[in-house]
């Protein structure tokens, strides 16, 4: 209903009632808002109000488990939320939620908002780790390691990504706080170490 009412703003909505070719078919003015919406408003607060005060003093929410066991109930219920009715001659007979919902949707839609893309490597992600070990995206990671090191890290698998997510459509990488400092630990023993005293291949020739 929320959704349906932001649509029905008269400061927002535009003229929709017009026929084919963009000119009205009516000699009056267009109606601001959309038939089709406001007949959606009307039975669709009649099913809610109904509900709502069918089921009081408990919401529906709390009486819903004992109205599907009502072979009655089930069918008023499908009737007013989830059946699906094709309009007869280009008008609908009745609006369900579904219907509502099919046609405009909980939300806004935003024009050209960016696909969702499902973590394709999640499945990559290792152990369950302990708490107080976060994910550290790229830029959490440089905090903490040089990005040219990190870099060479990776480049020679002493640490690995554990996975990957989508933000606004950029991809991700995130690496475990714990593997950059097992990683960064194991780096410091070899500092200071002396190099091997084996010959070279041309001090063996």
């Amino acid at each position: 209903m929320g959704r349906l009412s932001s649509l029905a703003d008269p400061m927002k909505a535009t003229p929709t009632d017009k026929a084919p070719g963009g000119r009205s078919s009516a000699v009056a003015p267009p109606a601001p808002v959309d038939a089709d919406l406001l007949d959606a408003i009307i039975d669709v607060s009649r099913t809610l109000t109904a509900w709502d005060r069918f089921v009081a003093p408990v919401s529906m929410e709390q009486a819903l488990e004992g109205l599907v066991n009502d072979l009655e109930h089930v069918e008023r219920l499908g009737t007013g939320y989830l059946d699906r009715n094709d309009p007869v001659d280009g008008i609908r007979p009745f609006w369900s939620v579904a219907d509502a919902m099919a046609k405009w949707g909980a939300e806004r839609r935003t024009r050209n908002e960016t696909e969702w893309v499902d973590d394709v490597t999640s499945e990559d992600i290792r152990a369950v780790p302990e708490w107080g070990d976060p994910l550290l995206n790229r830029a959490d990671a440089e905090k903490l390691i040089p990005a040219r090191t990190l870099r060479r890290w990776v480049q020679k698998d002493l640490v690995a990504p554990v996975g990957t997510i989508y933000v606004a459509g950029v991809r991700t990488v995130l690496y475990r706080r714990s593997d950059l400092l097992r990683c960064q630990d194991e780096m410091k023993k070899h500092v200071g170490r002396p190099r091997s005293n084996r010959p070279s291949e041309g001090e063996r020739q």
